[in-house]
């Protein structure tokens, strides 16, 4: 009837040459948007003192009469708005960086398994690859099952 395919046997066989780029392009994918986040979560962050600052500039201006109480309220609105803008912007980008940083581990996670199924690499960088993928799916599953996970390096 014919032989019984292995796990290994069933994946996508790709060359050495298609996984590495799809390793590099999802690096460079995961870091450009872990950058996006980066930005994004500091912008929030500092939403409060760019506020307090603003506030302060508007209220000299204010009091040397450079505009007068209606202006003074206009902008001080105009403030708030754009402090509250300042911190919503974070929940869209967070969640858009998300989407794009799991993908990228996905394209990670296919080259490294592509390493682990390619019979024309040593024994010992094939299970190198299929350990690196298991850490880099195990780190997929959490962060996508698991949304307040943050890790600080201080």
């Amino acid at each position: 009837m014919g032989e019984e395919k292995g796990f290994f046997d069933r994946l996508p066989l790709m060359d050495k040459n298609k996984a590495t780029k799809f390793i590099i392009y999802g690096l460079v994918a995961a870091v450009l948007f872990g950058l996006i986040m980066m930005i994004s979560r500091s912008i929030a962050q500092n939403a409060g003192t760019w506020e307090n600052l603003e506030n302060q500039r508007n209220e000299i201006n204010y009091w040397n009469g450079d505009y007068g109480y209606n202006d003074y309220i206009r902008r001080q609105e105009e403030i708030d708005e754009i402090r509250y803008w300042m911190e919503w912007q974070d929940v869209v980008f967070m969640n858009i960086a998300r989407v794009g940083v799991n993908i990228s581990l996905i394209f990670i996670l296919i080259g490294f398994l592509s390493f682990a199924v390619n019979d024309k690499i040593d024994e010992k960088t094939r299970r190198i690859s299929l350990i690196i993928a298991g850490l880099v799916l195990f780190v997929l599953m959490f962060t996508t099952f698991f949304s307040s996970i943050s890790i600080s390096v201080a």
